[in-house]
């Protein structure tokens, strides 16, 4: 089988796709301000159960690896 039969031949019509400019993404994606300021609470929010959950995971492995030890 002949690639170029099986991708088109080199044909140059491909059609192209107008990209918009940079800041008119920019403009289209911008956050708004109490957005930002209030995103502090979700992180601290994250990061305490995350740590709630490492410490019950290590202390599951600790109560694991003890009673394997004892028993």
């Amino acid at each position: 089988m002949d690639l170029d039969a099986l991708f088109g031949g080199g044909d140059s019509g491909v059609d192209t796709v107008d990209e918009p400019e940079t800041d008119e993404v920019l403009e289209e994606h911008a956050e708004d301000p109490a957005d930002e300021e209030n995103i502090g609470w979700k992180v601290l929010v994250l990061l305490i159960c995350g740590g709630l959950v490492v410490t019950a995971l290590a202390v599951a492995f600790m109560v694991w690896v003890i009673e394997g030890l004892v028993l």
